[in-house]
């Protein structure tokens, strides 16, 4: 027993002073005295049950500051037992679920193994120490239970580590938790051991003890983060996975799974092969079925299936786990206020006077507020992460399901929906859904936190608190108020947005008349009134009504302390200290989210209910019938039996008592050709669908015998090439396809088109004409091989001599299909002659039946028919006939007989056609032709082609060359140049800019200051015991938070109204002035849409999302620059820590900021692919489930929805990775905070309570700022995009000059109106053929010239010449004498005059239409309608030339008329009727529809777009007619 130097002292100050002692960090102290029992202590008897030793269960020690020996042992028993019975669990599982795998047993799993061995023959060392140092009670002390426990739990783990290695390829999570928990035990208990004194009193257990606690910090580390050998594990390794599969617990809760993607991310651009697979269990395939599964279970045990029950069932489970994260959350969020009041408390123990608090204590609290910080972050984000998840899941199987649903519905539930209709389900309402799943928590989760906070603001300042709330409760209501008020204006915004983007729209489709008839000045300034005066306007009071929602929105929390303080210093006798302050204020900011969130989580809740009626509705809608049609083997002879309907009753809507069809009997043969006829709506194509199973059986029986292939009454094709639109997910046959599309009239087409069979037709086959697109869908029904083909008028969208092609070549007896089954729907007289079979539908009955020459003998309705349809068709073969205005087109098919002209025409059409795999138009070189030789008497059935992605490339790699497939837009990879803010910058007002920044610092110091008043106020009531001067204190803290109010609306008002909306403003005029000025090769090359992306989606981001979002950055940048001020002011130790956390975040965040930029944009990329191959598998339903084809679409379907999600899964787990990395230095600050905060007091710098409070109240929200920081950069960056590509557009190159002020044409110009064309040629664009070549031409005043050619040969391309719309190459145009290169664009458009090939049509009145520029009078454009014969038309229309109008035929010919009176020349593209008179015009034509009433005609040819010139006299007998087929 040494010297005790307390002795004489009081027992209180004694037990203070042992209490300082014994209470450092490590517990380590020098006092020689044997300060209570040890651990390895043990009394003769128990004092207390299971406890030995004298101290017994305490929990603390009566002797130091120190658990006692037997409590000690409680966490690491709790250790152990979590051990033995989840440990247990876990080798159940492992056993059962998971097979062994054939793994050597490495060096790596021994040296695990041995050190485990190891560590359990070190705790049995301990518990034989133990025995001995307990006689005579060692078999009833929880100490020894305790080592027993501890050594049977490492069994356990030995037992775990062994199967793991075989069956997992990460470490098992109980493993890895049970290491973690037994280190944190094993620590407090050696810091125990340390205070006892063991390591002087019995060093050998002392040492067993260490040797055991090092072993396992080694065995935790190999088992973490030594990783096993990866090829050992080949086998188990599949292409593509996720790496989210195989993850350890800890990587999970860290997201550091996700670290290697986001290294790649930050060296070089991600592209779509660089995304993992999605895991299994998210993959569309494995969740469609999921909620398939649920919602048949639905329908068929509940009379009103719930949605919400089937998703629950599906998706379910992870998001109760997540509503386990988010308690744990929510019970940590509000622990820290608890836990800073404890810190206050120690701090202010070391004031003058008051008996000082053990230091470890001090650390215990900080240690708290970190590990509650850390805590926070892992369950908040594997919340954010299942929730996510969920929805993510959710989206992926409604969309297999509405897409499913969608192959499945039948005509009754497909008649109350449009197109656009089922889209939206798809789109928006599953993404609302999705949406719903990141809030729906929040319903429960709100009025948990809110009901914690108020308990724990009781607590502090009693029923003060109810003041507080008051407050809120009021401010509800106003906040509702502006909310409306915002909703009213963005309803008028988007009004105002939509009329602009319609203007917009209309300017870029009709270019081409604007800059004809240079009315580019009128429609800038129609554009500038609505951009100007409406748009702008509109948004400069939304951005006051912002202001107003900010200022609420900024004082309520400040509104709701003031009054709680006010009421508690009034109400209450106890000092408002700085323990009752800061707790408090850090309550009510905790207080503000779940208050603003509830109003929209109720608003989401109901959007999404909405949406899941919308939901249940379609997924309930009846389907097409089962057993409508029964399918049987194929024939195999021919004429036997393959289509069978026997008394067949069908409806298109089952529940209206109107048939379709009425008792119909029909049967076809194998190898027979039979056609439906009848007059339209007779129910031929009902007919055909009725086969199919489209339409609903009443009654009787319908049979088909194999495969059907089908070709639709209006073709359908997909956005793919033409060969993947024929071949239809069959496989390739060269020698077969080649065939096809010989047969179908398709070589000279694939001539002509860009890329051959490889151009890319676009949306609804927009490159391609109505008879192409017939074509291709023939071909594709004949390339299918099927065994019955259901033809719904093929023929009627080609030319009569391409008709009889098809008849020779396809349908007929000699065709490619004359073993096949084919039942053709058709009036088309030429195929009846050769067909087997005709039945005659009326009203939907057979009205008669036969062969054709039994038809005709009865002379009823089908002779009547035929004989009404053949003379139709000698009218329209007639040499003098008018040519048809139907849509079909001319194919090259001439037989060789038919004279030298057509040969030559034949040889054109041929030349540079190459081999037909790919078939593409060559170089121009001849080509010998190899005919494949194959029987065509039968045709072997088309296999199937395996999946591999959607409409995998069928050759082997992509032409580079290809012409059709749209320019990828330019878009900038990397970070946005500084040049581009800079710009921004410029055009926000530089002065505006200045004050804004200098209000934002004003507005945070404010606020500082007002937190600052505070603690001196409660510092001042701390010393005083009361509360003195109550109404100064009050006042000027209420000054300070206004006046911080009043900073952020005038701040938000500079913001919008001065820098934002004035940039945009000239930004969207610098871009539209741009547009106008562009040649128009520009836009021959752009698609409008890309540039209607520019003027909404973009000109949006900068109106209204770029200010917001740099708003945000800088107000979170402030805030956490004054953050670490206040931190560093308090404990200036601090700024030592400033610049290593400031690199780590900096670090951290240039990763996140490459990766998640390219994950962004991968997913905005692959979502718009889906949504389009949903709209186009609705337009071809029927076609798809004719040739029995929905499981590939829905595999295609899945495939595209994959591509999303693999792109969308790794973007929001990048936001967790990053929030978890960056709340983690949060935490870091708050430690740092605490800890120099309680190193300073301990070292006696008497640092206040009050700052201290000050300080770490600061240090707990810097978290989220630190996290929005981040955030926001990525939106500015993503943002600013908008405006890089705005002024990308700003800065396109111009046209020539519109006037050149030193040569302008004399007023009176052009007088004569002589065209002279002077060795002219042109081309669209740079890179392109010449259009037209060395073209002279002289044209005199008054002539009238027709300008005839073929398709292609440049009549157009003359015209434009004229008005300069494309520019010569080499030569000149004169008129009058005058180069029309050498004046103004203006100057020469305003004085010609032009019918333009394509009607131009402008949204709004007569007037707008014919005078935009409104420069004419009334009289004058009555006198232009007169002339039209539309002036009593219009005048009968209400409001005369205000009307709306809603015909576009004669408008071009007003616009001439108004200028014909001063324009003596006159260009007309495509138009044969001459309307003035006076001046000389062209008329441009095809050759079929050529008038003769001209003085000269003008040939063009296509192969050398030369010029040809025949004059012939003026209405001339048959002579000029005859020598203009000749020149044909």
């Amino acid at each position: 027993m040494g010297f005790d130097y307390t002795d004489g002292l009081p027992s209180s100050q004694q037990k203070a002073i042992i209490s300082l002692q014994t209470g450092s960090f490590t517990g380590y102290h020098r006092s020689k005295l044997e300060l209570g029992g040890g651990y390895l202590s043990a009394s003769a008897d128990f004092k207390q049950p299971l406890c030995g030793n004298e101290e017994g269960w305490g929990p603390m020690s009566p002797f130091r500051y120190d658990f006692t020996p037997c409590f000690i042992d409680v966490w690491v028993a709790s250790v152990a037992v979590f051990g033995i019975v989840v440990g247990s669990l876990a080798v159940w599982w492992l056993v059962k679920w998971r097979q062994p795998s054939r793994v050597a047993k490495d060096w790596h799993f021994w040296t695990k193994q041995a050190l485990l061995a190891l560590i359990i023959a070190d705790v049995a060392v301990q518990l034989a120490i133990q025995i001995i140092n307990y006689p005579g009670i060692w078999f009833g002390d929880f100490r020894v239970y305790t080592t027993i426990a501890t050594i049977l739990s490492l069994f356990v783990i030995f037992a775990i580590q062994w199967l793991e290695h075989s069956r997992l390829r990460n470490a098992n999570g109980v493993v890895l938790f049970y290491w973690l928990f037994l280190l944190i035990a094993l620590a407090v208990k050696f810091r125990s051991l340390i205070s006892q004194q063991i390591f002087a009193k019995n060093q050998p257990y002392f040492i067993t003890y260490c040797v055991g606690f090092g072993l396992s910090i080694v065995e935790f580390i190999f088992e973490w983060l030594w990783p096993k050998k990866s090829d050992a594990y080949s086998a188990l390794v599949e292409d593509g996975e996720c790496p989210v599969e195989y993850a350890t617990v800890f990587s999970l809760l860290t997201f550091s799974w996700m670290t290697p993607l986001m290294k790649y991310g930050y060296s070089q651009f991600l592209t779509e092969e660089d995304l993992w697979g999605l895991a299994k269990k998210d993959t569309t395939k494995s969740t469609g079925g999921t909620f398939q599964e649920s919602w048949t279970y639905e329908l068929e045990h509940r009379k009103h299936p719930s949605l919400w029950v089937a998703m629950f069932r599906s998706f379910g489970s992870p998001y109760m786990l997540a509503a386990v994260f988010k308690i744990v959350n929510d019970l940590a969020q509000f622990s820290q206020p608890q836990l800073l009041r404890l810190l206050i408390t120690f701090v202010d123990s070391y004031r003058d006077g008051q008996e000082p608090q053990p230091v470890v204590k001090g650390a215990a609290i900080a240690l708290a507020m970190f590990a509650v910080a850390f805590l926070q972050t892992t369950m908040i984000h594997q919340y954010f992460q299942l929730t996510f998840v969920t929805g993510m899941r959710i989206k992926g199987g409604l969309t297999s399901a509405i897409y499913r649903k969608a192959l499945k519905l039948s005509n009754e539930g497909r008649s109350t929906k449009t197109t656009g209709d089922i889209v939206n389900y798809m789109a928006v309402d599953a993404q609302r859904l999705q949406d719903l799943t990141q809030f729906a928590q929040q319903l429960w989760s709100a009025p948990f936190q809110i009901i914690i906070c108020m308990v724990s603001l009781y607590q502090l300042v009693g029923w003060s608190m109810l003041s507080g709330i008051a407050v809120m409760i009021v401010m509800i209501p106003i906040n509702g108020f502006i909310a409306r008020f915002m909703k009213n204006l963005q309803k008028q915004q988007m009004k105002n947005k939509d009329a602009r983007s319609r203007l917009i729209a209309e300017i870029i489709n009709n270019m081409k008349s604007i800059k004809l008839y240079a009315w580019g000045a009128a429609f800038m300034n129609k554009l500038n009134f609505i951009r100007n005066d409406q748009e702008l306007k509109n948004l400069r009071r939304i951005g006051a009504g912002q202001a107003v929602a900010n200022f609420t929105w900024s004082t309520t929390p400040f509104l709701v302390s003031c009054s709680t303080f006010a009421v508690f210093v009034l109400t209450h006798d106890t000092p408002l200290t700085t323990d009752i302050v800061f707790p408090a204020l850090a309550l009510f900011n905790l207080l503000t989210f779940p208050l603003a969130v509830l109003p929209m989580v109720i608003t989401s809740i109901i959007e999404a209910s909405v949406a899941v009626g919308r939901l249940t509705a379609y997924l309930a809608a009846e389907e097409i019938q089962d057993d409508a049609v029964v399918v049987k083997p194929a024939a195999e002879e021919a004429g036997q039996e393959t289509v069978l309907v026997r008394d067949g009753t069908f409806s298109w809507n089952r529940h209206e008592g109107k048939n379709a069809l009425t008792d119909i009997n029909f049967s076809v043969n194998k190898g027979e050709l039979s056609c439906i006829v009848g007059r339209v709506g007779a129910g031929k194509s009902s007919f055909l669908q009725s086969i199919l199973g489209d339409l609903w059986k009443v009654k009787g029986h319908v049979e088909v015998h194999g495969s059907v292939a089908y070709v639709a009454q209006t073709a359908w094709v997909m956005n793919a090439t033409v060969r993947e639109n024929i071949i239809f997910g069959h496989r390739y046959d060269s020698v077969f396809y080649e065939k096809t599309v010989k047969a179908c009239a398709l070589l000279d087409d694939f001539a002509q088109l860009p890329d051959g069979d490889e151009t890319v037709v676009g949306e609804r086959g927009i490159s391609l004409s109505g008879g192409q697109k017939a074509r291709v869908a023939l071909a594709r029904a004949v390339y299918a091989r099927a065994d019955i083909y259901l033809l719904d008028d093929c023929l009627s969208a080609v030319d009569s001599h391409v008709g009889r092609h098809l008849i020779d070549h396809v349908l007929g007896p000699r065709g490619l299909l004359s073993s096949k089954t084919r039942i053709l729907a058709t009036n088309s007289i030429p195929v009846l002659i050769d067909s087997d079979y005709i039945c005659l539908l009326k009203d939907g009955e057979i009205a008669e039946k036969g062969t054709y020459r039994q038809l005709l003998a009865m002379r009823g309705f089908v002779s009547e028919l035929i004989k009404t349809g053949g003379q139709n068709d000698s009218s329209q073969n007639s040499p003098d006939g008018s040519p048809s205005g139907s849509d079909s087109e001319t194919s090259t098919i001439i037989d060789a007989a038919e004279g030298s002209g057509e040969k030559e025409e034949l040889e054109e059409a041929e030349e540079g056609l190459s081999t037909l795999q790919p078939i593409r138009p060559g170089p121009g070189t001849s080509v010998v032709h190899k005919r494949r030789t194959g029987s065509m008497g039968t045709l072997r059935r088309a296999s199937a082609a395996s999946f591999n992605g959607p409409r995998g490339k069928l050759s082997d790699e992509e032409n580079p060359t290809s012409k059709t497939k749209t320019a990828k837009e330019h878009s900038e990879q990397g970070k946005v140049k500084w040049s581009v803010y800079g710009e921004y910058a410029k055009t926000s007002n530089l002065a505006a800019v200045a004050v804004y920044m200098a209000a934002l610092i004003s507005a945070q110091i404010a606020q500082i200051a007002g937190s600052v008043w505070l603690k001196n106020w409660a510092d001042t009531n701390t010393k005083a015991g009361s509360n003195p001067e109550v109404g100064k204190y009050i006042g000027i803290y209420f000054l300070l938070g206004v006046g911080a109010a009043g900073l952020t609306v005038v701040q938000t008002l500079i913001l919008w109204i001065f820098c934002s909306i004035e940039a945009s403003r000239k930004l969207h005029e610098r871009m539209a002035t741009a547009i106008f000025r562009s040649p128009m090769s520009f836009f021959d090359v752009t698609p409008a849409g890309r540039i209607l992306n520019r003027f909404s989606s973009d000109i949006y981001r900068v109106d209204e999302v770029l200010a917001r979002t740099f708003n945000m950055l800088f107000a979170n940048l402030a805030k956490s620059g004054f953050t670490l001020v206040v931190i560093s002011v308090s404990t200036p130790a601090f700024i030592a820590l400033v610049i290593p956390l400031s690199a780590m975040y900096i670090w951290i965040q240039r990763y996140y900021l490459r990766t998640s930029r390219e994950l962004k944009r991968l997913d905005s990329v692959s979502r718009s692919p889906i949504y389009a191959h949903f709209q186009e598998s609705l337009g071809g339903v029927s076609t798809i489930r004719a040739y029995r084809q929905q499981d590939r679409f829905e595999h295609e379907n899945e495939w595209r929805v994959d591509a999303n999600l693999r792109a969308y899964f790794p973007s929001i787990s990048a936001n967790r990775w990053l929030a978890v990395r960056l709340e983690f230095i949060g935490a870091l600050v708050i430690l740092a905070a605490a800890g120099f905060s309680i190193i300073s007091v301990a070292s006696g710098s008497g640092l206040s309570a009050g700052m201290v409070g000050l300080a770490m109240s600061y240090a707990l929200q810097i978290t989220g700022s630190l996290n929005w920081i981040v955030r926001q950069t990525v939106e500015v960056e993503t943002n600013i995009v908008s405006v890089e590509r705005v002024l990308e557009y700003a800065r396109l190159p111009s046209e020539a000059p519109e006037i050149i002020h030193r040569h302008r044409p004399p007023v009176s110009w052009p007088a004569r109106g002589e065209v002279e064309f002077n060795n002219y040629s042109t081309r669209y664009r740079e890179g392109l053929d010449l259009v037209l070549k060395n073209i002279t031409l002289d044209i005199k005043s008054h002539e009238k010239i027709g300008v005839v050619g073929r398709t292609g040969a440049g009549k157009s391309s003359l015209t434009l010449a004229l008005f300069r719309i494309i520019e010569p190459v080499t030569g000149n145009i004169s008129i009058d004498g005058l180069n029309t290169s050498s004046i103004g664009l203006l100057d020469l458009r305003r004085r010609l005059a032009i019918i333009p090939q394509d009607a131009a049509l402008f949204e709004g009145t007569i007037r707008d239409n014919l005078d935009p520029g409104h420069v004419h009078d009334d009289t004058e454009l009555w006198s232009v309608l007169e002339h039209a014969r539309l002036k009593d038309h219009v005048a009968s229309m209400d409001g005369g030339l205000e009307a709306k109008i809603h015909e576009a035929g004669k408008l071009c010919i007003f616009h001439v008329l108004l200028r014909s009176s001063v324009h003596p020349l006159c260009a007309f593209c495509r138009l044969f009727m001459c309307v003035c008179g006076g001046g000389g015009y062209f008329c441009v034509t095809s050759p079929r529809s050529v008038p003769i009433s001209f003085s000269a005609l003008v040939f063009f040819s296509r192969r050398t777009a030369a010029v040809a010139a025949l004059k012939f006299v003026a209405h001339g007998p048959a002579a000029p007619r005859q020598a203009l087929t000749c020149l044909l």
